[in-house]
């Protein structure tokens, strides 16, 4: 049975408290009720997502194929909704959900479901704190043999909470760094799915993608290598979808999988993100052991990164997790890092000074700071970044070549008459 729920049934939902009288109006527009009786299945894991739940009544049993019951959804729990997953990924239902006893429940389409994250961030918000919560709850076994069993690699993801702020180039430069100067195996994993250039803005011609990648459903670190590219400074990168609509085929179930057999064979993992809080960032987010924060110096950016950090701050991820990233410090009408870091209330822990005119040269050259060994306040900004994160001795052989390639500069520019 189907009925119509009212505004003041609307606000008793935890869900929607806080909200304004206007958007519980428009929420009870497209809410459906349901009675339930118990054993009934209400979708099946590979289904089609087409609608999100919330459990007003009742016990429904969480399942997964040839698994136990991986746990049960309350209508007094916190989060009493489900179904959320497969809309925001827009992938198959991930488990399967049947009613332990009778259950009411309230029913939103696909359709009104996206209507209502566009209507308040504050919803969306909640539902994917919820998300990131039971997302923890179902891999932290796996993580905890990971650990224990297996060569564990260091996973570090690069976020901006807007574009231009230089989180591309800053992930190929920390990947080929810690590559040529650490000796140490690197992987930089292209996760902007729909326009991500990593591997074009590295020369590299790859035939193969993240997207062909989950399709041959990867189990072993040979199976990962098929489809990764390498690059000439000796680091591996698994590129984005050749395709937009190749985005979808990408689920965070597959990234969790391709993170767990990638730390058996990397010593790091870099991982480029899309600028927006989007599932598969938060589950990278989720699983990083650090998250690297980049800012440029513009008002614009200062405002998008403190509501970055409230979110972080709800995600409950621990302070020495995150890394704050100055990027393109002391730049022509750059707010300086002071008034920054004011604003913010927070230090940075690293800063990248301003080289626009060089980096934007090797951008368009397809090459990173280390084709280089000529020295720059930019390069040895990233030695120091490189070392704070990864803890690794520099070589000093490494050391040698920048200082080298400064005196080659110095006396060849001389003997040119330039």
């Amino acid at each position: 049975m189907i009925t119509i729920i009212s505004i003041e049934a609307i606000k008793q939902i935890k869900l929607f408290s806080g909200l304004e009288d206007h958007d519980l109006k428009k929420i009870a527009e497209v809410v459906k009720e349901r009675v339930l009786p118990a054993g009934t299945t209400l979708f099946k894991e590979g289904d089609v997502g087409d609608a999100f739940y919330l459990l007003k009544e009742g016990i429904v049993e969480v399942n997964k194929e040839n698994s136990p019951a991986i746990n049960d959804i309350k209508s007094t729990d916190e989060s009493n909704f489900f179904g959320e997953m497969a809309l925001v990924e827009g992938a198959p239902r991930n488990a399967t959900i049947k009613t332990k006893v009778e259950c009411t429940l309230l029913e939103i389409d696909k359709v009104n479901f996206d209507m209502l994250l566009r209507l308040n961030s504050f919803i969306a918000l909640r539902i994917m704190t919820a998300l990131t919560q039971r997302i923890r709850k179902t891999t932290a076994v796996m993580k905890a043999i990971t650990i224990e069993e297996e060569k564990c690699g260091k996973l570090i993801t690069l976020f901006s909470p807007k574009g231009g702020a230089g989180k591309s180039v800053t992930a190929a430069n920390l990947s080929a760094g810690i590559a040529k100067l650490t000796g140490k195996k690197a992987l930089l994993i292209d996760l902007d799915l729909q326009f991500g250039d990593l591997a074009f803005m590295l020369g590299l011609k790859p035939k193969r993608s993240i997207a062909d990648l989950v399709e041959s459903e990867p189990e072993t670190a040979e199976d990962l290598k098929k489809f990764l590219s390498e690059h000439p400074h000796g680091f591996s990168v698994l590129p984005s979808p050749f395709k937009p609509e190749q985005s979808e085929m990408v689920t965070s179930n597959h990234l969790r999988k391709l993170i767990k057999i990638a730390r058996t064979v990397f010593d790091y993992i870099i991982v480029d993100t899309h600028s927006l809080f989007q599932d598969l960032t938060i589950n990278s987010l989720d699983i990083s052991d650090y998250i690297c924060l980049i800012i440029a110096p513009e008002l614009t950016h200062i405002k998008s990164m403190m509501q970055c950090m409230k979110v972080v701050e709800t995600l409950k991820y621990p302070p020495e997790k995150i890394r704050m990233i100055l990027n393109r410090e002391e730049c022509m009408y750059a707010i300086s890092r002071a008034e920054i870091e004011a604003s913010l209330k927070r230090k940075f822990d690293y800063s990248l000074h301003d080289d626009w005119k060089n980096a934007l040269s090797m951008v368009n050259e397809q090459k990173t700071i280390f084709d280089t060994t000529t020295e720059s306040a930019y390069r040895n900004d990233f030695v120091h970044l490189i070392t704070g994160l990864t803890g690794e001795k520099i070589t000093e052989e490494a050391k040698k070549s920048g200082l080298m390639g400064t005196l080659k500069g110095w006396f060849g520019g001389k003997e040119k008459g330039k």
